[in-house]
Formats: structure tokens, sequence, C-alpha cells
């Protein structure tokens, strides 16, 4: 077995030095996270036809695709530490070669699949288009953006943290700039990327058709959203329309007030249940989530809205069900921070109890109709004097050539801080946390919206969790750390990924989001300015696993089940994208999902110091 592991690592490094590391600095991004989906989800055969030609003398190969020659240049995927393809080139007769665009590749190889109907290879191409177009778009946002990063004197710049993970987005997606429903003008209207302040509309809803949050009082969402004069203003129309003890006044994002209320509740306006009124305002702007607001001129409380676009193949739609489920995954958020000193020592958690929605007669919580009006407020915790609330995404993104400005003005505020120990020190705070809550039994969706990191005087000292509606559970766990699982809703249980029933199956979420998505796109990010190898970044993130796993305290077992799964597996899970959403004939409000397996990127394999 030594022997062979050996030949395995000789092999590996022989494949390594013949071929270039993946350019993830390419001129076309879309087209390189398009080649890596369909390579590791290996769409019809796609990686398995490549490898069967591929040889350890030489970085090209050849292969058939839909009756054509194709040549595939492979290049070396530190991340993985396997070998991964990065072009394809239409090979003709004559020997000359056409490199394939991110839609002749998606085209090509979604043909190829015989039992793909037409309207999904047409939606799934649609939104392939729309995203590159929208990447185009976006380069008009990063010049803005750019300027006000290296313009900015504070750090605690709320807007522009927010602007910049929603310019990025979500790494590793080539689908993820695609806004279905949204001409380029609404994009950058609406777009958090463009930074620009527009007035929520508001209506008037019957109470009967009100279902508010069963965790507050009779306020309303004048009470939280508006200034005193505004209040007032909206009060003086309720009074003159008599409509203050009939109706409840909602806001409505504007875009989907014009596009998707008049459609939905047409019955309702027409007998006045639902009244539209002339009150315009407060000011707001998108933040990273876009249907998420926040009120310009008190950026820490956010309104979340029901906004009828598609966005990572998702309507962005605002159930009842899921509002529901966001106070019970909050509920045991706290209740972990009250039990657990080690999680409380390193979370705040936004408060997200007040909400209103639209609610049927029969008063059913899973009606559809209730996704297409009401507002939910949030409000984030007040930062330490100075500090900065700067989304996770953020980390990741350098518009330009360097370091993401999010990291080099926290290096700024420490002279002489290493890009090491900043790493070490986010590394630190996101891992123990995740390590602590997956010892509990829960784990939250720790990707890079709902994650705030508190930089205070240019060190990562806390983490602000917002959204917590996919908070998920494993109850056994649970029960050993003295929590009680959450009530949530579940209309489907056979399709239900709240609740899990393997221990694996809740690592798994961290591992995706948090490790692959999150600190992956971080690791890049500074490995792509050349001040830190993503090998050195990965060794780091290894160190920091295996010592929090170590320190942690928990039974043994489960400390063994962690680190196991997250050091010494082969495998590692990962969020498959294209796989699932070829499978899903119409798209709705949850993102289609599937897992997939890959290489785990923390396996020990001998990396070389």
């Amino acid at each position: 077995m030594r022997g062979s592991g050996g030949r395995r690592r000789d092999a590996r490094s022989v494949l390594r030095s013949i071929m270039r590391p993946l350019d993830s600095t390419a001129a076309d991004p879309v087209l390189s996270e398009l080649l890596e989906l369909l390579w590791i989800e290996d769409i019809g055969g796609f990686r398995s036809r490549i490898l069967a030609e591929a040889s350890s003398e030489d970085a090209k190969v050849s292969f058939r695709l839909e009756g054509s020659e194709i040549s595939a240049t492979l290049a070396w995927d530190a991340w993985r530490d396997e070998a991964r393809v990065a072009a394809l080139w239409d090979l003709s007769a004559d020997g000359t070669a056409r490199s394939l665009d991110a839609r002749a590749v998606l085209w090509r190889v979604l043909s190829a699949l015989t039992d793909l109907d037409l309207a999904t290879l047409e939606r799934t191409s649609r939104q392939l288009n729309e995203s590159i177009a929208n990447v185009e778009l976006l380069e008009k946002a990063a010049t803005l953006l750019d300027d006000e990063s290296k313009s900015a004197v504070e750090m605690n710049s709320r807007s522009l943290w927010e602007r910049l993970a929603a310019w990025r987005d979500r790494p590793f997606h080539p689908l993820a700039h695609s806004r279905g429903g949204w001409t380029r003008h609404e994009i950058e209207t609406y777009g958090a990327e463009f930074g620009r302040l527009f007035a929520l509309r508001w209506c008037a809803v019957s109470r009967n058709l009100v279902l508010p949050s069963p965790a507050m009082d009779e306020s309303e969402p004048i009470d939280f959203v508006l200034t005193p004069s505004q209040a007032k203003a909206l009060s003086e129309e309720l009074a003159l329309r008599g409509l203050t003890r009939t109706h409840i006044a909602i806001p409505a994002h504007p875009w989907h007030f014009d596009a998707a209320v008049p459609r939905e509740f047409a019955r309702e306006l027409q007998s006045s249940e639902i009244v539209v009124l002339d009150f315009v305002g407060p000011l707001v702007c998108a933040t990273s989530s876009l249907r998420t607001v926040a009120i310009a001129s008190n950026p820490y409380r956010h309104i979340k809205l029901p906004l009828d676009v598609y966005t990572l193949s998702v309507r962005r739609l605002m159930s009842a069900q899921s509002l529901h489920n966001g106070l019970m995954g909050a509920t045991l958020l706290e209740e972990a921070c009250s039990l657990r000193p080690a999680i409380a020592a390193r979370v705040r958690i936004a408060d997200e109890t007040r909400f209103w929605t639209f609610s049927e007669a029969s008063q059913d919580v899973f009606g559809p109709r209730t996704a297409f009006l009401g507002c939910a407020v949030r409000v984030l915790p007040a930062p330490a004097e100075g500090a900065a609330l700067v989304p996770l995404a953020s980390f990741s993104v350098a518009l330009r050539a360097g370091l993401p400005p999010a990291i080099e003005r926290s290096l700024e505020a420490r002279p002489g801080t290493s890009i090491e120990i900043f790493l070490e020190e986010l590394f630190r705070l996101l891992v123990s946390f995740a390590i602590e809550a997956l010892r509990c039994g829960f784990i939250p969706e720790m990707h890079g919206q709902n994650v705030l990191v508190e930089v205070v005087q240019g060190r990562p000292e806390k983490i602000i969790l917002r959204d917590h509606d996919t908070v998920r559970c494993l109850p056994e766990w649970l029960e050993r750390a003295g929590l009680q699982a959450p009530a949530y809703l579940i209309k489907d249980p056979r399709r239900a990924t709240m609740r899990l029933d393997r221990p694996e199956s809740l690592i798994a979420y961290a591992q995706t989001l948090l490790f692959d998505v999150a600190l992956r796109a971080i690791c890049e990010a500074i490995d792509r300015s050349g001040h830190f190898d993503l090998r050195a970044s990965k060794r780091l993130l290894r160190r920091v696993t295996a010592r929090e796993i170590e320190q942690l305290d928990a039974p043994a077992d489960i400390r063994d089940q962690l680190r196991i799964t997250l050091l010494h597996r082969r495998e590692w899970p990962f969020k498959q994208i294209l796989t699932p959403l070829l499978a899903t004939p119409e798209l709705g409000l949850g993102m289609p999902s599937a897992i997939g397996w890959a290489k785990n990127p923390l396996l020990d394999v001998g990396w070389e110091s």
C-alpha cells in the first residue's frame, strides 16, 4: 500500500509538472466555470471520455463529441490537486483548430444528451446567454466599484462591501449572473452592483388577508420601516381613504409591484381588499441578495421583499413557510448561543422576527400566493465602534489585479500584519464556529451572502448570521447537545433537507458551502494576487480545521466523525449545479439540488512544505 501510494504521488507530480496551472484570471470566466461543472459533474460522460484518452505525457487530448473532433487542453487544478479541462478546440479536417466559447461548449455537450428535452435545453442555453451578457454589463459596475474601493476613506462602508459581494455573486456558477425577467436597464436600476437608490411602493392589504409573525406584537411595517415624517404622511393617506382600521400598509419592490402584483392579485385589487397607495418611499438600495434592500437612512435595517426574478434558477419570492422556518432556525441559533459559550463568543444573530405576508382566507401557509406579497424586517446587530460588517463573499472579490479590497483594507488597518496571519484569523473564526455548530447538530448556510464578518481594526472578530430559514439539523446530535429540534414546516418530507438523518449529510452543508465555495474563492483570489500560494492556503486551512476538531469539547465519536469526514476521506461532497437543473422540468422557489463527489481538497497527500 505504501509503495502504491508513492507511485500515485509520483504520477501526480509528473502531471503537475507537465500541465500549466488553471488560469483563473482567464478572459472568459463563464467558460472557465462551465468547463469545471461539465468536468466535475461528468455531464454526458464529458470527463470520462477525456480521461479515457489522457496520458501523463501530454496536456492535450482529442476525442469526438457530436460527430466533431475536439481537442481538450488539460491544466492542473490546485484546489482538487488533479488535472482538469481548461479549454476546448474544434479540429477541422485540414488540422486547423478553433477555440469553442461557452455557448458553443454548452450546446455541443447538451445536444449529445439524447434524453434531454428541447425545452430544458433551450432554457439552460438562455440562462447561459443571459449570464454572459450580464457579465459584460457588470464591467461597467466594476469600474465604478474599483474607483470607490480605492477612494473610500472608511472600511465601514456597508454599501461598498454588499455591492462587491453581488458583483462576484456565487463563485463557480456559470449561470450566476442570469437575471431571468430583467432587462439591462432593470439590472442597472435595481441590481446591487450599481448601488442606485430607488423608492419602495406601498399598498394597503385587508387585515383579514395578512398573516403577521407570531413572534411579535400587533406592530405593523410602518413602525419599523419609516421615519416619523414618512409614517405621518402614510397614516394620513390611509385615514383619508378610510383604511386605517381595515387594512395594513405593506411595502413592495417597485419592479415586482408593477410586474407581479397586478397579475397575482387582480381579484383583490378589484374588490379593494388590496389598495394601491400614492405614498412612495423610503429610498433603499439592493444588498447582495437582490430581493433584500437596505434603507438608505438606516443601513443596518433591511427589508426582505418578494421579487419575481429568476436567479440561480430560483424564483426569488418569499413564502410564509420560509418565514416561519426562519423563526425556528433563529430560535435554534439563540439556544445554541445560550448553551455553548464557544458559539456565543463568535456569533451574533440578525433579528428577523418581524414579518407580514399575504394569507389566503384558508390560512394555508403553503398557499402559493403567500410568496408574492409581504415583507420581513431585518435588524443587524450594531457593530463595534469603527467596525465594518463585510459579507464573506467580499473577501474573494478583486475587481482588478491585486488583493481583494476587503483584505487589503484589513491589512492597512494593522500595519505589519501578513496575509498568512489574516487568513489564519479568518479561517479560525469561520471554521471554529462551523465545527462547534456541527458538534451540536446544526449548520446554517455559511455561503458568502448569509455570513457577515465583523472586522474591528482590521481583525475578523465576529460572525453575524442572517437568513435563518435554512439552518439544517441532525436531531440525534441536537438532543445529545441539549437542544430542541426546530418545528419546521415541511410540505414534502420526501424532499426535505432541513432535518437530516446522517452525520455525513449534515457535515456536507459545511463542506459544500463554507469550504468548497466561500473559503475556496478566498484562497483562489489571494493566489491570483500573487501574495500567497493556493497550496499554502490549503495547508493552513487543513491545519486550522484539524486544530479546531482536536480542541473541540465533544463526545469522542462526534469528534472522530468530524475528523474522518473532513480530513481523511478521499471523497468530498460538492453541490451539483447542471445535473439537477437539467433534471428539473419547471423551476420554482427552491434551487434544484443534488450532491456529487469529488476529491477531498483537505486530504493530506504528502503536500510539500
